[in-house]
């Protein structure tokens, strides 16, 4: 029992985490999140 709950809890860590990334992306290829660009890699 206790080695299927660690199973099962490292899928959930898994999954959890390609989520994660999945809302992240979208949300800057969407430009809902937009983070300013540092003086220092901008081009002038």
């Amino acid at each position: 029992m206790k080695h299927l709950n660690h199973k099962v809890l490292m899928v959930i860590a898994a999954v959890s985490t390609i989520f994660a990334s999945l809302v992240a992306t979208s949300a800057c290829f969407w430009a809902g999140y937009q983070p300013e660009e540092p003086k220092c890699l901008r081009e002038e």
